[in-house]
């Protein structure tokens, strides 16, 4: 039998829609249950305002805006089509928190659904198909990526990448216009919502090697045209990431273990991977750091001599992951579990490539599927739990300040946090202790020096906002802040120039005319006085 060709199980089980109906329910119904503490989640304070109630397309879907967002990248990002989702969403039914998150549900479960699909018409066996998809649904790595309404992104693209290797399958079985047409949409759509999808033309050559597709002129052509528009995204993402930071040169194989070892033991999970310590980590246990590596690089080893699906998804991991090992943003975290979303697909196909000649033999398919069951158990029930730290900024915060004591990002936000669930105190001393260890921490200083003003504690609220204007002078809020505290310590004139200075920086902040209205009119007595 041809490479090509379906194998006979697939033939069989094609024979029998309502059967692999069944599978498909029963995924879409369990890849979202896992994370349904997500359906009262708020929005976390960690960049989801800015991609949702903040961001001018979503609150207002016009065409002019609508323009921007294909036009302009934004929060380092060119993603286009999934600002449109979200802007959807909203027009459709309103600005909420809990639409949004219903939507990454719903595309969770698509993508799981999608997965299956795509390893039955690989491995051909719908039991170990459905396994392997739904481990990929359950893992406790996937949390991030399914309840964290910033991370749309990674579940837009992944629907349509998903959507564009099973398209590109069809075409390499049946090749003609309209099914290369289709993989072309589906890929420019994938790339349109996450520049990640750059690693598709890889996988449509590492699909051709698998179904050992003779490579044609038509073929070549085909590949170069999907190679130089990869690269065109490359270019537009280093572009809009260059505008925030830079990107420095990773430890691949180091990172590469690290991220092995949240696979298969993803019981120590984090929102933020600090980059200091995590590199720190790294170095430390270099030796435990290389073995996960060494062990990947034995498998593939292996398996290249007996079988080539389980090749197939041990490459595509690696080169879903391949990325973020050899180039990382320079920023606070140095690894993201969101980054596990896709390459996971990789192992499932693997998996589900061992599963299926366990099940065929009939040896150990009772065992196999009990081992099955206890697993996604187990993982189930952890993400679960995880899904419940991402519920809101608290736990969320309280979780990484836990694992990363002193940590700057983690603390700031943690008192963020407290601030809003009414904990001024608690949001104090966060704050304190951390100006005490780095005086010079601007947002330490904006934050407890606003919190200070709305404590009417106004002269330390004016010092504090001062220091922090010395280190970022173009801050607005800071000086609309400024001008707040000074108008309340009897001192209008200073304030107006504050106030003043904050429309000047940013012409569309509202609360900063109207502030200024106030100190002109609290000014206005004084000048009368002056003229008598």
């Amino acid at each position: 039998m041809s490479a090509t060709e379906p194998s006979s199980e697939e033939k069989t089980a094609a024979g029998k829609p309502p059967r692999l109906a069944g599978f498909l329910l029963a995924l879409f119904a369990l890849a979202a249950s896992a994370y349904y503490p997500a359906l009262k989640a708020g929005y976390l304070n960690w960049d989801d305002p800015a991609y949702t109630l903040k961001d001018p397309l979503v609150r207002h879907f016009t065409a002019a805006n609508l323009k921007t967002a294909f036009t302009a990248p934004r929060m380092t990002n060119y993603i286009p089509l999934t600002d449109v989702s979200l802007a959807a969403e909203s027009a459709l039914f309103g600005e909420s928190a809990a639409v949004h998150h219903g939507g990454n549900l719903l595309l969770h479960s698509l993508n799981t659904v999608l997965l299956f699909l795509l390893v039955f018409s690989l491995a051909g066996e719908p039991w170990a198909a459905f396994w392997a998809a739904l481990l990929w649904a359950v893992h406790p790595t996937q949390t991030e990526s399914v309840c964290w309404l910033a991370e749309r992104k990674n579940l837009l693209y992944s629907f349509f990448y998903f959507g564009a290797v099973l398209a590109y399958l069809r075409h390499s079985r049946a090749p003609n216009r309209l099914t290369l047409a289709s993989v072309s949409a589906l890929f420019l759509a994938a790339l349109l919502s996450k520049a990640s999808a750059v690693t598709l033309p890889l996988v449509f050559l590492l699909l051709d090697v698998y179904l050992k597709t003779p490579f044609t002129r038509s073929s070549v052509a085909e590949k170069t045209v999907f190679l130089l528009t990869a690269g065109f995204f490359i270019v537009i993402s280093a572009l809009a990431q260059g505008q925030n930071g830079r990107i420095i040169p990773a430890s691949p194989v180091p990172l590469f273990s690290f991220y092995l070892l949240k696979v298969f033991w993803p019981f120590k999970l984090s929102a933020l991977y600090p980059y200091s310590e995590t590199s720190r980590l790294l170095s430390a246990h270099r030796w435990l750091f290389l073995a996960p590596a060494a062990v990947f690089a034995a498998a593939l080893w292996a398996a290249l001599k007996k079988d080539r699906l389980v090749v197939f998804g041990l490459f595509f991991f690696f080169l879903n992951l391949l990325p973020f090992l050899i180039l990382v943003p320079v920023g606070p975290s140095l690894a993201a579990d969101r980054y596990l979303y896709m390459p996971l697909a990789g192992l499932s196909i693997a998996t589900a490539a061992v599963a299926a000649r366990v099940r065929l033999s009939g040896r150990f398919s009772p065992l196999f599927t009990l081992a099955a069951l206890t697993v996604c158990a187990v993982l189930s029930k952890a993400t679960l739990a995880r899904a419940a730290v991402w519920n809101s900024d608290l736990p969320l915060w309280q979780d990484v300040a836990r694992q990363y004591p002193g940590n700057g990002v983690a603390e700031l936000n943690l008192a963020a946090a407290n601030l809003a669930a009414g904990r001024p105190a608690e949001a104090e001393a966060l704050l304190s202790a951390l100006l005490q260890a780095d005086p010079g921490n601007q947002k330490a200083l904006y934050d407890l020096g606003t919190l200070y003003g709305m404590t009417g504690r106004c002269t330390s609220a004016e010092n504090l906002l001062k220091r922090s204007l010395a280190l970022k002078p173009g801050d607005a809020m800071a000086w609309n802040n400024l001008g707040l505290a000074q108008l309340k310590l009897g001192r209008p004139a200073d304030a107006k120039k504050a106030f003043l200075v904050a429309t000047a920086i940013d012409p569309g902040f509202a609360p900063a005319y109207s502030n200024l209205s106030e100190a002109d009119k609290a000014l206005r007595p004084h000048t009368a006085r002056v003229h008598r």
